[in-house]
């Protein structure tokens, strides 16, 4: 029997603790069905990799991409389970709007947005480190790029997790052929989409464009907890992720 359910869990890292800050999105993407070293046959609107798979999960960065994602999920003429992970402070986060052009005829929910910044896109030969993040962090790395004035480092948000977009992953991997690909999150490094995510990169990179990519890991260091409730260990965290992927590579939480 197919099942429509929509699960909305707040899910974000902003000093609060560990009840604060986390939905468990590794225990749902441990759930999902899909193999990591197979790629699906991918058609416009993903449905028969839909259709496969058990469930949805998605964390999207824009108001206009959550519309989308929800009427995705009331108009397909099937139902799969969807999960939306979402912190609470994009509620009113100033960066993160939409027009209402972005929600009318023509636009459709995007499984993985693409760099905005078109110094960044038009030369993609001078990227060095090209990020794939998810969710808030996105909004963090963007202001400490502008912050720095760099333009050699490429964020890319991959809104579906699961099923994972193999295809699109290569392209950008592909159009920034001289970058260092990382991997950002803000969770610990045993918890979040890394783990499931990390299979899934090397497995596109390889099929599709025959050059086989593994991210560098850019994140909190594994925990038995979520997340630290002290707010001055959290901004050391944070700095460490900053660091890790602008060009400061710290021993905490950062490959090497």
């Amino acid at each position: 029997r197919q099942s429509g359910l929509v699960m909305l869990l707040p899910h974000g890292f902003d000093g609060q603790g560990a009840e604060h800050s986390s939905c468990r999105v590794e225990r749902f993407l441990q759930q999902v069905d899909e193999d990591p070293h197979h790629i699906p046959n991918l058609d416009r609107d993903e449905r028969m990799q839909v259709q496969q798979c058990n469930m949805q999960i998605v964390n999207c960065s824009t108001p206009a991409n959550y519309f989308h994602c929800l009427r995705r999920q009331i108009h397909r003429d099937f139902r799969k389970p969807l999960v939306v992970v979402s912190p609470k402070n994009l509620l009113r986060h100033k960066r993160c709007i939409s027009s209402l052009e972005d929600m009318g005829p023509g636009k459709m929910f995007q499984r993985v947005i693409n760099e905005s910044d078109r110094d960044v896109w038009d030369n993609p030969e001078h990227v060095k480190t090209l990020v794939f993040c998810s969710g808030q962090i996105y909004y963090e790395l963007l202001a400490e790029r502008e912050k720095q004035g760099r333009t050699d480092v490429a964020l890319v948000r991959i809104e579906q997790i699961a099923p994972f977009p193999f295809d699109r992953i290569a392209s950008n991997v592909k159009w920034y052929p001289n970058a260092e690909v990382i991997f950002a999150q803000q969770e610990p490094k045993n918890m979040g989409p890394y783990s499931y995510c990390l299979p899934r990169i090397m497995t596109a990179t390889r099929e599709i464009n025959g050059d086989e990519k593994r991210p560098r890991y850019v994140g909190r260091a594994v925990s038995a907890a979520p997340a630290t409730g002290m707010g001055k260990v959290h901004q050391l965290e944070y700095q460490i992720i900053l660091d890790g992927v602008f060009g400061k590579p710290k021993s905490l939480g950062v490959d090497s």
